[in-house]
């Protein structure tokens, strides 16, 4: 029987976790895709590994006794990486926030290599990392390369990655929810609704830019505490737009109606990093991320149908 090193290591870290949602945090994977991954692992050997109930999860008897050997394999298979003169410093990266785009497409890029070795950080912009950048702090960032209030330095590379379609947030009662799409200009009365217009100055940017193109108000009325508290007063509180990445992880629980813009607002997420060598574990990651990109598509787009603020299109040549 040949076990698969990515399975084995999926089952520690749920082991060492007791929890699938954290275990799949911490492999940047979803938790489908970890799931994906014990259910294997479990067909190989011909047992459950671990009991499910809605609060915990607890290894089987069977479970419990893999474990050593589970953590003897990982660790003969790593100490044979490192012996190999292999051995790669994680790459430090920033992701502005564990919520957004970025640490969905280190999921996805993680699934492609699951040896995948990062060290998060998040800044709340692009702008923040700049300089942490150019002293070597971090490796790479995630963000947008405009309106960072000063020019991009000399001494830093870019890729852009992804474009995010930006789509719309609305309670079911609303009276829009019924459509299919959603025109940006059928908010010219209402606004989009952002309680406390907060965030990194490149995304406050491009809001402005979106708004500004369209004629569109935006609402920064109310207080809002984090994503859930937004999501809540969307859903049950007077009747309004609010906006989010299509990437972002929302809250099945409050039905909310997600429907598309017409036209589509892409959001570009570009990669920075020094233009001095990187280490190979750095070469890695962003072969990975243009191979992940372009499989994916992830910056094809129709220009006709879509919208883009006039200095971020010139990137998508």
């Amino acid at each position: 029987m040949d076990l698969d090193l990515a399975q084995v290591r999926a089952f520690l870290v749920t082991a060492d976790q007791r929890h699938f949602s954290r275990a799949a945090e911490a492999l940047f994977l979803t938790q489908q895709a970890l799931s994906k991954r014990i259910r294997k692992l479990e067909d190989a050997l011909g047992v459950p590994l671990f009991l499910r109930t809605n609060r915990t999860v607890e290894l089987t008897e069977d479970g419990e006794r893999f474990l050593p050997h589970a953590r003897e394999l990982i660790r003969v298979a790593d100490a044979a990486v490192a012996a190999m003169g292999s051995e790669e410093q994680p790459v430090r990266l920033d992701i502005i926030d564990n919520r957004l785009s970025p640490m969905f497409m280190l999921r996805r890029f993680a699934e492609q290599e699951p040896g995948l070795r990062v060290e998060r950080s998040t800044r709340q912009g692009l702008a923040n990392s700049l300089d942490p950048l150019i002293r070597g702090e971090i490796d790479l960032a995630f963000g947008r390369v405009h309106d960072l209030g000063r020019p991009l330095p000399d001494e830093l590379e870019h890729r852009l990655v992804r474009l995010e379609p930006l789509v719309a947030l609305l309670a079911p009662e609303h009276p829009l929810a019924g459509n299919d799409v959603l025109k940006l200009t059928d908010l010219r009365e209402d606004g989009i609704w952002l309680p406390g217009l907060a965030g990194p100055v490149e995304w406050l940017s491009y809001l402005r830019h979106l708004c500004d193109a369209f004629g569109v108000p935006i609402d920064d009325s109310g207080v809002s505490f984090d994503l859930r508290h937004t999501l809540e007063q969307t859903r049950y509180g007077k009747q309004r737009v609010t906006l989010a990445g299509a990437d972002m992880e929302l809250a099945p629980d409050l039905n909310l109606r997600v429907l598309p813009f017409e036209p589509s607002p892409l959001f570009p997420w570009s990669l920075v990093w020094r233009k001095e060598k990187p280490h190979p574990a750095l070469r890695r990651l962003l072969a990975i991320a243009g191979r992940t990109s372009r499989a994916e598509g992830w910056c094809d787009h129709d220009p006709a149908r879509s919208w883009l603020p006039t200095g971020d299109a010139g990137t998508t040549r």
